[in-house]
């Protein structure tokens, strides 16, 4: 897809649902990093998923990334070395470019309630942005292993918690009642402990956001779910193995 926001062609790979089942809703998912797609064994575990009758049918559209340290990361502000410089266009490009295309392309409007938005790493942290600054598109993220550090003070200059971008932003956001989040973070993600108090950063992070998003949430215990994965890495292995979970979560029949 040729972008005027990002002044570049995009590479996107679509996995058509099944719609063979009536006028059951239909979900649409869209993916950050879409070139790991095959390695995160995309496609089958969303068939695997649907034949069983586990999940509604869903539309997977995996965005290519481009310049992933400019185009990822929080809109509107910029990281301490000046990384995410871009992400408002990114931002415009899925909301004003991608998904009216799609629409126009599928003859198909699916309403934000089975709409979510779901990446890895620093992808993690730009669909998390995303999802929670367009409610009237998205209500569901999902978040692997994500660049949630992502901040505007280094270390030497006296970085705090509360200089982390995403947190600073959510904290001035009201969800709406329908938000849904699935976070995950392995336990061998890193071996960064900023407070030196023997949990690994990604896992800090991830459980601070989760207390965050707790506070936030009109229903929590159901529309959220944290899963800290023992032994997991920062790689594509252990995020095919956490997709399943989130699918559930964020497409259940139920």
């Amino acid at each position: 897809i040729s972008s005027t926001f990002l002044k570049r062609k995009v590479k996107i790979e679509i996995t058509e649902p099944n719609n063979s089942r009536g006028q059951e809703p239909t979900g649409l998912l869209l993916l950050n990093d879409g070139q790991l797609t095959e390695a995160l064994a995309v496609k089958t575990t969303i068939q695997k998923l649907d034949r069983e009758g586990s999940i509604i049918p869903v539309q997977v559209v995996a965005i290519h990334a481009g310049e992933r340290h400019a185009e990822y990361g929080v809109s509107g502000t910029k990281d301490y070395l000046g990384r995410g410089a871009r992400a408002g266009l990114y931002e415009n490009f899925i909301i004003r470019e991608l998904l009216p295309w799609l629409q126009e392309r599928t003859d198909r409007v699916v309403p934000s309630e089975f709409t979510a938005f779901a990446g890895y790493s620093l992808g993690g942290l730009s669909a998390l942005d995303i999802v929670t600054s367009n409610p009237s598109w998205f209500s569901s993220a999902g978040v692997f292993s994500g660049s949630l550090w992502w901040r505007s003070k280094s270390y030497e200059n006296g970085y705090t918690e509360k200089d982390r971008l995403l947190f600073n932003k959510i904290i001035n956001t009201s969800l709406t009642a329908n938000f849904m989040c699935y976070l995950m973070a392995g336990t061998n993600d890193e071996r960064n402990d900023r407070n030196g108090n023997g949990v690994i950063d990604a896992v800090d992070d991830t459980l601070d956001l989760y207390d965050l998003l707790y506070s936030k949430v009109k229903y929590p215990d159901k529309h959220l779910l944290l899963s800290i994965v023992n032994g997991g890495r920062h790689d594509a292995a252990t995020w095919s193995k956490q997709f399943p979970e989130f699918l559930l979560h964020t497409f259940a029949k139920s």
